[in-house]
């Protein structure tokens, strides 16, 4: 019964950057597609697999996940 009543203990969040082919960042969406810059310090932090697939979705560039 103890079991049931404790609540599931949540996995720390990794936060993680995107970078393409070409080794810029992901800074955010621009008119509804994903953007990328050579600034380092314009990178969007993402917290989950979700957002990393939204953005895999919206443009045709390999994506790699680089993880703080």
């Amino acid at each position: 019964m103890k079991a049931v009543l404790q609540k599931e203990q949540e996995e720390p969040v990794q936060e993680f950057i995107v970078l393409n082919e070409y080794c810029q960042v992901f800074c955010g969406f621009s008119k509804g597609y994903p953007a990328f810059s050579d600034d380092m310090e314009s990178a969007r932090n993402l917290q989950n697999h979700a957002q990393f697939k939204n953005v895999q979705y919206g443009t045709p560039f390999k994506l790699e996940k680089h993880f703080l």
